[in-house]
């Protein structure tokens, strides 16, 4: 396979094609160019709503990644940002797992990026989410302090309550978020979901 690579030129030295023969000198640098296909997304058009010379807010439609991450290379907010306006360097501000859709806050250089996360970890700066959810939500708050268990691997997250009767440990890290209802019409309930901690779907997980 090596060899093939280096015959259509997918290997260089220097970024330049060379025989299968070649011996690589010191200090030269090998490039392996690979082609790959990435994971589509349903959506590609990322509004901007709000632009500053050092900030700038989008609507992050659902199925896009935030940054490049796994198969994700160029079908991200932050690649279509580039590639459509021209904008770059962003740094993301906070992240919406892929699913999510949603207000997402970008710096357009670094010092700024720096100010909203020593703001976001003093707790000025806070996330609150609304959902549509099946059936009649409870009228009062609803605070569910469970722990969620991220799996990397399968891109999915589970729920975990401890059972102090059989002395089992509870996997995942602690998640605590509130419920609020925000109106229903007895088929279906608007809510709002306030998460203390940040875990990775955390919200989803909950209901």
């Amino acid at each position: 396979m090596q060899v093939s690579a280096v015959k259509c030129g997918r290997i260089q030295v220097d970024g330049e094609m060379v025989p299968v023969s070649y011996i690589v000198k010191s200090s030269q640098k090998i490039s392996h160019f690979l082609h790959r296909h990435e994971p589509p997304v349903m959506a590609w058009d990322v509004p901007i709503l709000d632009k500053e010379d050092d900030v700038v807010t989008v609507w992050k439609p659902a199925t896009v990644p935030v940054h490049p991450c796994g198969q994700y290379r160029k079908n991200t907010v932050v690649g279509v940002l580039q590639a459509e306006y021209g904008l770059a360097p962003l740094f993301p501000i906070h992240r919406l797992d892929r699913l999510v859709s949603g207000l997402l806050i970008l710096a357009r250089n670094a010092t700024k990026a720096d100010l909203f996360r020593q703001e976001i970890e003093a707790g000025k700066v806070q996330k609150l989410y609304v959902a549509k959810v099946v059936g009649e939500f409870p009228e009062d708050e609803q605070i569910v302090d469970v722990n969620v268990n991220y799996n990397a691997r399968e891109g999915r997250s589970t729920a975990e309550v401890g059972n102090s009767c059989d002395g089992s440990s509870i996997k995942g890290k602690t998640a605590c978020t509130k419920f609020t209802r925000i109106s229903t019409n007895g088929i279906h309930s608007i809510v709002s979901c306030k998460p203390i901690t940040g875990r990775t779907h955390q919200v989803r997980n909950l209901f």
